[in-house]
């Protein structure tokens, strides 16, 4: 604690940027923190220009399906395909939701055809890298979905030209389960996202992720992850769990709530030697059986050695009661006067 303290302490503030990372529709902010350089900001135009520059020789271009159950989390089940595409390559993929066996629709997998494929829903995506800059992947994606039980069996076809950049995603499709309420499936979920293939050397990069739980009493506590891996690439992250007590009744025993965060990031190299970065955030608080969860992602440009201090939001929702006949747990009022951090500093670029 001491450690990340001192470490705190020696940050003069220069703010590079302002940015939302969302769980369910509720915004956080993030700040940078440079460890070696005076107070000074860098104006949104120069960042909008700098973004611009040519950096990248294609992209992966990630095509997801995820499954929503009717009494559970979005995420389950998740299958993903994905692409390495130069500029003006085109990949087609086949995505199958239920069959004759199984015809709920979160029996979902990529097949190589359509021809001759069981299926209660098929989906048809081609994606053409149109153009790739810095931090932007510009794409056209064709899809199409068919459904075996309607006349005719081809339900949508569109044609869209979409922009993404790093940490971003594109739904395509969203259906309901029509296996009825008996199933545990309630619908699935299919979008697309793609990053930059870096043109320049892959490097290494080595960064340093905290959790960090400030008391309103003014105490914290943190668990730091230092990951390291190539630039360009999309890299893991784990943070192990924060526990968070809540108040007993009547002298009955309360298990913690534990709170753990995990994710991933992407750093390129600029041409003009700033960082990109995308990062993605999930966080899960568990009691019990019960488990909350939200995710989100934010996009930053930071030199090596600044930190990026991103404030999550507070969690919302109660859990029920646990041991039997105790009170439910209200998260609001048990995070009231809290505040959980989520650092990220890039500290090295070799």
């Amino acid at each position: 604690m001491r450690s990340r303290m001192r470490f705190l302490a020696r940050f003069h503030v220069r703010l590079v940027m302002l940015a939302a990372l969302a769980f369910v529709a509720v915004l956080s902010w993030a700040f940078v923190r440079d460890a070696t350089s005076p107070a000074e900001a860098r104006s949104a135009t120069a960042t909008k220009q700098a973004s611009l520059s040519p950096g990248a020789l294609g992209a992966q271009v990630r095509i997801e399906a995820l499954g929503t159950q009717r009494n559970g989390i979005t995420g389950r089940p998740h299958v993903e395909n994905t692409s390495a595409l130069s500029v003006g390559e085109t990949a087609t993929r086949f995505l199958r939701g239920g069959d004759d066996v199984s015809p709920t629709v979160c029996n979902t997998n990529f097949v190589d055809t359509s021809m001759g494929v069981e299926h209660v829903f098929l989906w048809r995506v081609e994606a053409k890298v149109v153009s790739v800059l810095a931090d932007r992947t510009t794409m056209e994606v064709h899809w199409a979905r068919s459904h075996a039980g309607s006349q005719p069996e081809l339900e949508r076809d569109e044609v869209r030209t979409i922009t993404l950049g790093p940490a971003d995603s594109h739904v395509l499709d969203y259906v309901e389960n029509q296996a009825g309420p008996s199933s545990s499936c309630a619908s699935l979920l299919v979008r697309i996202s793609a990053q930059p293939i870096p043109q320049q050397t892959q490097r290494s990069v080595a960064v340093d992720v905290w959790t960090v739980d400030e008391q309103a009493g003014g105490e914290t506590r943190s668990i730091h992850q230092r990951i390291e891996g190539p630039s360009g690439e999309s890299l893991a992250y784990h943070l192990p769990p924060l526990e968070f007590v809540p108040g007993g009744v009547g002298g009955a025993v309360r298990q913690p709530i534990t709170m753990d965060l995990r994710g991933t990031f992407q750093v390129t190299v600029a041409d003009d030697r700033f960082l990109n970065v995308g990062l993605s955030a999930a966080r899960r608080l568990s009691y019990g059986k019960g488990e909350i969860r939200g995710e989100g992602h934010v996009q930053f440009r930071t030199t090596v050695g600044e930190t990026a201090a991103i404030l999550l939001p507070e969690p919302g929702g109660a859990f029920a009661p646990t041991p039997p006949g105790s009170s439910a747990v209200d998260l609001q009022r048990l995070f009231s006067g809290r505040r959980t951090w989520l650092y990220v500093k890039v500290e090295s670029v070799r």
